[in-house]
């Protein structure tokens, strides 16, 4: 999917097999266990399973022209003797052009390796950047799963980094005291 390319329900756009778009969604999904670099545009995708159109079906089809172009990309794991957690989480402010709805994502490290990763679409409707990107921060909770059973292994942890591109949204983890401007925000 081209990174200024938007998908919307394209009410008026010509009907395909569900079952088939279904069937390929299905596929890719299960792509995305070995393939990070797909999550997010197979995640797009999927949204619009009740009633595919032809341009639903057009990025399913370039999707699968990119995993068959990149069939030698995965995850490659090193013998890394850091153990050290590390997450970085973003967001896109109101990317779903039907609902207005953000999509955060991330990644979680252990070393130099990754380990997990998410894309999922927001379940509110944020009113700034720095509060989709709150949010999707917010995702990194994981980690502190992680750090404790990295622990009960033995391997001790220290702090835990987050890396987050944006300013306010680093400013109110630091500062989480409820305010007017922070109070609404729904985690």
């Amino acid at each position: 999917m081209s990174v200024n390319q938007k998908l919307t329900k394209d009410e008026h756009g010509k009907d395909v097999d569900p079952s088939l778009y279904r069937s390929m969604i299905g596929s890719l999904l299960y792509l995305t266990a070995s393939r990070p670099d797909i999550s997010f545009s197979v995640g797009v995708c999927a949204r619009y399973q009740a009633t595919p159109k032809e341009s639903h079906l057009t990025v399913v089809k370039r999707i699968i022209r990119y995993v068959h172009g990149t069939a030698e990309y995965g995850i490659w794991y090193s013998k890394d003797s850091n153990s050290h957690l590390a997450g970085y989480s973003d967001a896109d402010w109101a990317g779903n052009i039907d609902d207005r709805k953000s999509t955060s994502g991330g990644c979680f490290y252990l070393g130099n390796n990754l380990v997990t990763w998410y894309s999922k679409k927001q379940s509110s409707i944020s009113l700034s950047t720095a509060e989709a990107e709150y949010i999707a921060a917010e995702n990194c909770t994981q980690l502190l799963w992680m750090k404790q059973m990295l622990e009960d292994y033995g391997l001790q942890q220290g702090l835990l980094t987050i890396f987050c591109d944006n300013k306010s949204a680093i400013d109110i983890s630091k500062n989480p005291v409820q305010h007017s401007r922070t109070k609404h925000i729904d985690l």
